[in-house]
Order: C-alpha cells, then structure tokens, then sequence
C-alpha cells in the first residue's frame, strides 16, 4: 500500500535531527519502487502546504525542527511582520529587513532567531515562501512614456510593481489600477507586472470602497458562464414539484428584515392550535433546489463562501436573479422552502418537532422598524402594513421572552455590543453615524433562527448523518486568567477560568451593565472568546451554550447553510448513497475550512468598510473636539471611542508629554512615573481630532482634558510592583 502523510509525518517528527532526501525517506518508509513516483509527490505537495520543510542540500525535516516555523505572515503598516504560527506557538516577529519577498497574507517559513530586544517576543528571519496570498497590488499607475510603474496604496505591501510599456492596458496616469505580480524573487529588483484592471480616477464617486474590496480579493463580477447559469433557472415552478411537496400556501407567514433588504432567506408563522399550544413555522428559502452540487452556481458559491455587506453595496454569493429574485420569498409569490415546524407551548416548552420540503406564499415584507411600532403599540402603528398581522405579531413577541429566557437559563452568552449605523447620501458619502438600535423585533428573528438551527443539528445528529456543524470552542484559559485579572482590578472578582462556564460569563455581563467600565470589559471579554468555526467534527458551541447547532437559516448568502440544506433534504427522502455519503465526508472538512476562512475574509473587509467610512466622515472635522471614552490601553497608548458616534481613534503616549509613562497591563493603564497619572480602561477623556489617512484607516486624536485624573499614589509606583510593565517613551531620561 503507498504510504500515506501521517506515516511520512510520524517518522519524521520522530527523527527531527535527522533530515533525509526523498530518495533516502522513501528507504527508510519501503516504499515500491513503482510506487516511488507517487511518494515523491506526496513529499513535495506536503512541502507546499508547510506539514514539513525542505532544508538545505535538498532534505526535508519536519516543521519545528532546527527553528523553522510555518505560518501565516500578517505586515503591519509599520512595515514589520507577525507570524501567526501553525503549531499555535506566539506570534513571531519579523523586522523589515528580515521579511525578503514575502508580502501580507504569504504562507512562509521563518527560523527563530531569537528574542526582539527589550521584549518577550520571538524574533525570525525569512527562509521560504510556500504559497502567496497577494499576487496582485491595488495602487496608484505613473509613467513617463518609456518606464511605468503602480505604486501600492497599502501600506502593508510597500511595492512598486515594474509594468512594460505593452502590459498597461491603457491605464492614464494617477488612476487607480490592479497590477498583477509576476515571479518576484529578488529583493532588490522591483517585482514585474501588468495592469490587470483599471479602476478609474481617484476622484470617482465610490472609488475608495472599490479599491477596497480589490485590495481584499473580493469578486465583484460573476463570471459569464455563472450568470448564464442562473439567468436559465425559470421564475416559475414545475407543478409536479408542488404536488411533491406540504402545500402551506394559505398559511399566513411574514418576512422581517432591514427596510432595504433585497434578498429574503426566512419568513415565519405562528398558528394557535385548538388546544392552545402553538406551531411555530420557520420557513427558509430552498436554494438547494436550483443550486445543484458540482454546477456553475454551486462551484462559484462555495468560492465566495458568503455574500459580504459592506456600508455601501452588498457582494452576493449569488447572482441577482436568485438572491433577489427566484430563491428569495418575496411577498405574494409562490417560492420553494425547507420548513422546520416547532409544536410549542407558549411558555416556550418544545412538545414536537418536523423539517418539511413545501411550498410556502409570504402574505407581506415587513421591516423591523414598523414591527417594532406595532410591538410597542405606537400610534402610528395602524398605518404600516405590519398591523394587520398585530395579533401574531404580539404571540410571536410573547413566545420569543420566553424562548430567550430559557436560552439563558441554561448560560447562552448575550455580549450586546451595539454597531455603527453609517447614513450615506445620494453619492454614497457618510453624512452620519449613529449606533443601531437593537428591536425586539430584531431579537424575535435571530430567537425563532437560533431555534430552527438547533432543531435541524439535532436532527441531522440523531439520523446519524454528518453535516457541517457551527463550532465554538471555550476559551482559552490563559486569556480568561488576563480577563479576570484586568477585572478585578475594577472590582469584578470571577471564578477561576477552569470553572468558568458560558452562565458565569453571562452574569459577569449582567452584572457590567449600567456601569461606564462595563462596555469595555464587555469588549475585552469577547476579544477573550475563540473563533467560531464550520466543522464536521460537533463540539459543541460554548457561546449558546449548545451541545448541537448549525447554520441552515440563511442558504442566500452563507455556503455552510445551503450545503446543510442539501443534505437535509436528501436525508428527508432517502437519497443518499454509501456512494455518496462517502464522497460528502471525505468534501466536509475541506469545504467548512473554506467557509471559515471566506467569513473571516468577508469580516476583515466589512471592518475596513466601516473605518474607511469613518475616515472620509472624520475628513472635514479636523481640530474639532470630541468627548470619548478610553476603551483599550497599548503601549502605545490608548484607544478611544467618541460618546454616541461609534467612532475609535488612537492618543498616540508620544503625544503625552507631561510625564514618563509607563504601561500596566494587568490594570489596563498608563501611568505617569513622576506624578502618577493615570490614563486607565472607563475613564472619560476629551480629544481633539489631530490625523486621518485614508489608505493605513487610522484616527489619531491629541488629549485635550481628562475627566476621571485618578493617580495611584502620591509616589510614581514602585519599579515591578506589576510584572507586566512596558516603558512607553523611548529615548527620554529617567529623573
């Protein structure tokens, strides 16, 4: 039998001193000879992915060994890399002159050299880059008639990139471009390249928002042969798949949904059954009937991964013909869903549950806004086309108290933290920013979705049928140890992070409520959470509190819920094969790593939407003062976020020039050596606005006064009275 990677990766990891040839490890495993082709693409292609490392004189080693590292390399704007390592080791640090070739986002391999002076932090050096994430560069195109180049406009991938004469594509000076790198490979040499697309002047109208999105990857375009796909899907329903299906059409169901919305993944009802208990319907559009697996459709899907939404326009994971047009549930219209039916009392007690194919007719769009007007019994509710659904309405909203209740009883963490509203004109520029509100009509979809979830994961689980699950690991316990100590600090004293369970940590927020501290820590013990993930592997998700959940709700804009519905409805009518169901498994992994990493994708980019935002809102502001709160503290200083507007910015320590401070990490503070201020996590300051960039997103502020000067003695602190300590001003003299 040819041997596999874990017997490759078993007998080197056991011999770490000892590197051999392909030609020697195929000896040392017995590999065939008419195997022996194989094996030597099995080493190579496990190089390529970083499992083991080629050394010197053509011999390979195992990851770890002799100081080699494999990892994801992150270029800070500063110009130095961080490693996020594989074997989930500390970050390593990289200084500039020690990244070579290697750009943002590169797959590399770094030997640890040592520790960065006057710091804890690993050091390296470049040794090879495995796989490349940037091969193309979004910038500024110059030229003189002979010579042209494009002028990188991020800061973390500081390049000019050499472009021919005949490979410009006609792009004029001071536009902005894409140049795509070719085969760079020396240092020295500016990497070579072409224009691969033009994006227009630096004036243009949304010309920042598209520089973005092209400096994330992100697919604007669907392809041709995607968009012909789609276009051939018909609007109309064969009546054979009707008949196949629970007719649920005179069921009264609504959407809710933002008043913009375009793309509808879920309606629900709720009907009163004689003897007083309820039916709750959770009916979510079948995508999965007309995106078959291995079609055009399903293979650019599972590309995208998700549709991403950004403040000024929506990436869909699917043409417009779908999202917004056959799969979603529009008003009126005949559409094909898989419903979850939930056969509740009202005091949220579940006494049955099914999943059904059908074919459902939604009776009205509503918005959360007029939802709400008719939940709160407002005066202008009779005139929004919400109140004639008011009596379900009202049912719905008594059934979600009660399902929320007992969601937290059993320890589901609610961290409520509120998000930019961004208010753009007619020219998508930002006029305002304001925090949204957070409805119970807001909170009655996400309860009645959180539900539908679970029930479709413990279903798949007791058919025995694997699926992709949504995972969230409990925390690490060495940054909850750095949780409780910065709280205590505040007065918070929590139980030891071993016994630390989801209801300890929601009471810990129950308990910050109402306090100005309590926003803070809110933030910093979510920062303290893991990463939830797709997996086929079930763990369980710590942040609900769920021994078995999905995501199945939103197939219009998530791959991980159409596929679930995919499977759904085969395990519904007994179409799977051992064929088949062997081929889904052995895809699982690899397809909820995908979706996990293009969520990831899709957040980082909605994050720079939202700062660039804030910049171009801050622009014309310059000077302006602001009152604000402290909401992190760095060595470099502290963060602030401005009272009402949402908005974070940096008060740079070099710009404190009264003292020396020193930072405190366990405290979450700054404090001055001389005469003890503190600058400290809570503490409400007033700032004047100093700097924006528009290409690094930063926010600098200048402190202007201080409304909570606290000083911790009359004395500066003793030298390591807290062990975790950081001089913050270099170059000044102690006195």
């Amino acid at each position: 039998m040819p041997v596999s990677r874990a017997q490759v990766l078993s007998y080197i990891k056991q011999n770490p001193d000892r590197p051999l040839k392909i030609r020697e490890l195929s000896r040392a495993l017995h590999v065939d000879d008419h195997d022996y082709n194989t094996f030597r693409r099995l080493i190579r292609q496990m190089a390529g992915d970083g499992v083991i490392i080629k050394l010197r004189n053509n011999r390979y080693g195992a990851s770890g060994a002799q100081n080699l590292i494999t990892g994801r390399l992150s270029v800070h704007s500063g110009g130095y890399g961080l490693l996020a390592r594989e074997d989930d080791g500390p970050d390593l640090f990289i200084g500039t002159p020690r990244l070579g070739t290697a750009l943002h986002g590169d797959k590399v391999v770094v030997r640890m050299t040592k520790n960065a002076a006057g710091s804890n932090r690993p050091e390296g050096e470049l040794v090879r880059i495995l796989q490349r994430a940037e091969q193309t560069v979004v910038g500024t195109f110059f030229s003189d008639g002979h010579d042209a180049h494009v002028t990188s406009d991020d800061p973390r991938i500081p390049l000019e990139v050499y472009i021919p004469q005949d490979a410009t594509k006609g792009a004029k000076n001071g536009q902005k471009v894409v140049a795509k790198i070719q085969n760079w490979e020396h240092i020295n040499t500016p990497p070579p390249g072409h224009v691969a697309e033009i994006l227009g002047d630096p004036d243009a109208p949304g010309i920042e928002t598209l520089i973005l999105i092209k400096k994330h990857g992100l697919p604007l375009e669907f392809p041709p042969h995607v968009e012909e796909a789609a276009q051939a899907i018909l609007n109309t329903i064969p009546p054979e798949e009707i008949a196949r299906r629970r007719d649920i059409r005179d069921t009264v169901c609504v959407t809710i949904d933002p008043y913009d919305a375009r793309d509808h993944d879920d309606a629900i009802s709720l009907d009163v059954l004689p003897d007083a208990t309820y039916q709750l319907g959770i009916h979510i559009a079948d995508v999965s009937y007309f995106v078959t697996e291995g079609s055009p459709l399903d293979h650019e899907a599972i590309a995208r991964g998700t549709s991403v939404y950004l403040p000024d326009r929506v990436i869909p994971m699917l043409p417009e013909h779908l999202s917004a047009g056959v799969c979603s549930l529009r008003p009126n219209e005949d559409r094909l869903a898989l419903s979850v039916f939930v056969h509740i009392h009202l005091n949220g007690d579940i006494i049955d549950t099914q999943i059904a194919e059908t074919v459902i007719r939604s009776h009205e769009r509503l918005s959360y806004e007029n939802v709400q007007r008719v939940l709160d019994n407002h005066a202008d509710a009779p005139q929004t086309n919400a109140y004639p659904f008011a009596d379900m309405l009202h049912r719905m909203e008594k059934l979600r108290q009660h399902l929320t209740i007992k969601r937290q009883e059993r320890g589901a963490i609610d961290f409520d933290l509120p998000e930019p509203h961004i208010v753009l004109n007619d020219k998508g520029h930002p006029i305002d920013i304001r925090p949204t509100p957070r409805l119970n009509s807001h909170r009655l979809i996400e309860e009645f979705m959180l539900l539908a979830n679970e029930v479709v994961a413990q279903y798949m689980a007791d058919k025995g049928v694997p699926i992709l699950y949504r995972v969230h690991a409990s925390p690490d316990l060495e940054k909850l140890a750095t949780f409780a100590m910065l709280a205590a600090a505040f007065g918070h004293r929590l139980p030891k992070p071993e016994r630390m369970g989801p209801s300890d940590i929601q009471r810990i927020l129950e308990s910050l409520q109402g306090e100005r501290i309590g926003r803070v820590l809110n933030g910093r013990l979510l920062r303290s959470m893991k990463k939830a993930l797709y997996t086929p592997k079930n763990i369980g998700h710590f942040g609900l509190a769920c021994d078995t959940y999905t995501h199945f709700t939103s197939p219009i804009r998530r791959y991980p819920d159409l596929i679930t519905h995919r499977i759904v409805r085969d395990t519904i009518n007994n179409a799977d094969t051992p064929e088949s169901l062997a081929r889904r498994n052995k895809r699982l992994p690899d397809i909820g790593e995908l979706s996990t990493q293009r969520e990831i994708a899709a957040q980082k980019a909605d994050w720079d939407a939202i700062k660039l935002m804030q910049v171009i809102f801050l622009e014309d502001k310059l000077g302006e003062h602001f009152a604000a709160t402290i909401i992190d503290v760095r060595p470099m200083g502290f963060f602030i976020e401005l009272d009402d507007i949402l908005i974070e910015g940096l008060v740079h320590v070099k710009t404190l020039a009264d003292d020396y401070y020193v930072y405190h990490e366990l405290q979450g503070a700054l404090i001055g050596e001389r005469t003890g201020t503190t600058y400290q996590l809570g503490d409400a300051v007033d700032v004047q606005l100093a700097r924006v960039d528009r290409q690094r997103l930063l926010i600098d502020f200048e402190l202007v006064s201080h409304a909570s000067l606290r000083k911790r003695s009359t004395r500066p602190p003793k030298r390591g009275f807290d062990k975790n300590t950081k001089n913050t001003r270099r170059g000044r003299k102690r006195r």
